[in-house]
């Protein structure tokens, strides 16, 4: 190739190597515990407070009322907890304690409505189809141990999660992610 051909406007420029800044297995389960362990200090109180311990052990069941009030508990203390830093980070609480958040494929914040319906909800939904919910939440979880560790709420909402401190390009001109 000659000098002529290797400056012209139209050739891209060199790639470098390319770097995955996919978060690794064990900081997403570090950062799964931390939201579980602060989802439940949250909801015992509630679950207390309306005597669903008590009921639970002489019915052997839950009543259809006091469960729909516990999965409103839940939902409201979801968005309470989590909702400002999904909405401007990406982050749950647990993901933002560790250094990981919840990027488009390109690296970019997630918009929240889609984040939420896509991600949160497939989840949700996913565990509530009786009988076979908690297969289909174990194929999902089971999932992320595939070579690009994402699991099946990730392929629905079109991200996946990174690692923060890997940074995603050499440059330090142009930034590779709105996420701080």
């Amino acid at each position: 190739m000659s000098d002529e051909q290797q400056s012209s406007p139209f050739t891209p420029p060199p790639s470098g190597p390319v770097i995955d800044n996919t978060a690794s297995l064990g900081k997403r389960f570090q950062a799964m515990v931390i939201d579980v362990v602060i989802m439940m200090v949250c909801i015992f109180p509630f679950a207390q407070s309306q005597g669903l311990m008590e009921i639970a052990e002489k019915q052997g069941t839950i009543p259809p009322e006091l469960a729909l009030k516990l999965v409103l508990f839940q939902l409201m203390m979801f968005f309470v907890l989590h909702g400002f830093l999904l909405h401007q980070y990406g982050q749950t609480i647990g993901k933002r304690i560790i250094g990981i958040a919840i990027v488009t494929m390109d690296n970019q914040k997630p918009a929240f409505l889609l984040l939420i319906l896509q991600r949160y909800v497939s989840q949700w939904l996913m565990g509530m189809v009786p009988v076979i919910g908690i297969l289909l939440r174990l194929a999902d979880v089971l999932a992320i141990f595939r070579e690009d560790r994402r699991c099946i709420h990730d392929h629905l909402a079109k991200t996946k999660v990174i690692d923060l401190k890997i940074p995603v390009s050499h440059s330090q001109t142009k930034p590779t992610s709105i996420i701080v």
